[in-house]
């Protein structure tokens, strides 16, 4: 239920194959603090990655300590799972009776802001996307091959295929996938990617 949030396309650096979202991550920073909508905990994180460069893993932290504790206070408890590269994977509970994925996502919304909207979303982008690549597949398959858990028998475009063709009631993501993509390690290069894959339950 919680959105994530994928790389838009940006600038492009002479190869119209290979677009990033940023020519560094400072730009990032920058653009964030140029909104003047921020709250108060947001533009004191990110005046100190202005001024370090980088998001530290303790601001992260605390940003999703307080969206669970907002989730919390809401009714709508989170569970959180700290992956291998520090970042959450967020686990919503059911639906109460009588309660609608609008309703819910609407407090999903209102519990992010000022907390893991902006600063959660940089994070997975230090943390997972350092070349800050556009197309979230190849961000998560280099994470992926670079762990071996993805080579040359599956492509970058047999990666992509095997996703579009979820749901197509033929085979499951695990059956199409040579690895454990619920496992930790996976789960890891997905949310550095900012890509939910979570099962059907």
């Amino acid at each position: 239920m919680l959105p994530m949030i994928a790389a838009c396309s940006g600038s492009d650096q002479g190869n119209s194959e290979r677009r990033v979202i940023a020519e560094n991550f400072s730009e990032l920073v920058s653009t964030a603090l140029g909104d003047p909508n921020l709250q108060e905990f947001d533009r004191e994180v990110l005046e100190r990655a202005e001024r370090t460069g980088r998001i530290e893993q303790a601001d992260y932290d605390e940003a999703y300590s307080r969206f669970a504790q907002c989730m919390e206070t809401s009714g709508e408890p989170v569970n959180l799972t700290k992956l291998s590269n520090g970042l959450y994977r967020v686990e919503n509970a059911p639906l109460s009776d009588g309660e609608t994925i609008e309703s819910a996502m609407s407090t999903v919304t209102t519990c992010s802001e000022g907390t893991i909207s902006r600063l959660g979303e940089l994070y997975s982008i230090q943390q997972g996307n350092p070349e800050l690549l556009a197309n979230p597949y190849e961000i998560a398959y280099k994470c992926l091959e670079s762990k071996g858990l993805v080579d040359s028998d599956l492509p970058l475009e047999e990666f992509q295929k095997a996703f579009r063709s979820e749901g197509d009631g033929e085979s499951s993501l695990e059956e199409r996938m040579p690895f454990d993509p619920y496992g930790d390690e996976a789960q890891a290069c997905f949310a550095g990617a900012n890509m939910s894959i979570g099962k059907a339950s």
